[in-house]
């Protein structure tokens, strides 16, 4: 090897040259270390998001958004009463007009029929559609007004003995549901004659909605209730505070 600052011959590996003194030192190159990959399965697939979750996670958001929402807006109404009057009114709206069937040829037939009639198969002598039907069994019970019926009799006891809001909502939502399953089957559940069932027209009449929409409005209302009553009492109780510790004060002087 040569040294660097004389050019003078020296043996290799030397750390100073010993014709001009000159230090000699290695340039030492600093290794550099790979950068860290991730780490990647051995199929490599990159892990998708669980979409499911997701979807549901938003959807529980938004419900309870609404919910909130719903609880504010109704803050200070008397959900309480407007429970107890939506579901007496549901109750005396059997008395009412539900369905009526009607000929789509013979315009003289066509008949009323209100709840509390269907429920116990209450007989006329001046029904017109029963009068000119050819079928031989006699007419049955409705099990679905009668199980919304008894259903409302139920969630007035418990709305007006203020037991479990929660319990009456639950029953209102359920009649509501049962006089839709109702409406739904009229037709095979009355066993219409197959000739005839093409000229048959059912409709729904004011006192079916007017009962279905109280249903939900009881459902609600109690729901809204034993939200506001949560929240005003979770509201009522503060927090407690840390202790403030006590101020120092400077000594007198005398």
């Amino acid at each position: 090897m040569f040294c660097k600052h004389c050019g003078t011959q020296i043996p290799d590996g030397s750390e100073t040259c010993p014709s001009c003194g000159g230090a000699l030192t290695k340039n030492v190159i600093p290794k550099t270390e790979a950068p860290v990959q991730a780490e990647v399965s051995q199929t490599g697939d990159s892990p998708q998001p669980n979409n499911t979750a997701n979807a549901g996670a938003s959807v529980k958001e938004l419900a309870d958004s609404v919910t909130g929402l719903a609880v504010q807006k109704t803050a200070g109404m008397p959900l309480a009463l407007i429970a107890k009057v939506c579901v007496l009114v549901a109750i005396l709206a059997f008395f009412l007009p539900f369905v009526s069937v009607s000929c789509t040829q013979d315009k003289s037939i066509k008949e009323n029929y209100s709840g509390v009639r269907l429920m116990f198969s209450i007989e006329k002598k001046d029904d017109s559609v029963m009068s000119n039907s050819e079928s031989d069994s006699d007419p049955k019970p409705n099990i679905f007004l009668i199980a919304a019926f008894g259903g409302g009799i139920a969630a007035a006891v418990i709305i007006f003995k203020k037991k479990n809001l929660k319990l009456a909502s639950i029953i209102s939502g359920v009649c509501a549901l049962v006089l839709l399953l109702f409406r739904v089957s009229f037709r095979s559940y009355y066993d219409f004659p197959k000739e005839y069932a093409k000229y048959i027209k059912v409709k729904s009449k004011f006192g079916l909605l007017l009962c279905l929409l109280m249903f939900l409005v009881t459902a609600a209302a109690c729901f809204l209730e034993l939200k506001n009553t949560k929240t005003a009492v979770s509201g009522a109780e503060p927090p407690l505070a840390p202790p403030t510790p006590p101020s120092e004060q400077p000594p007198v002087q005398q």
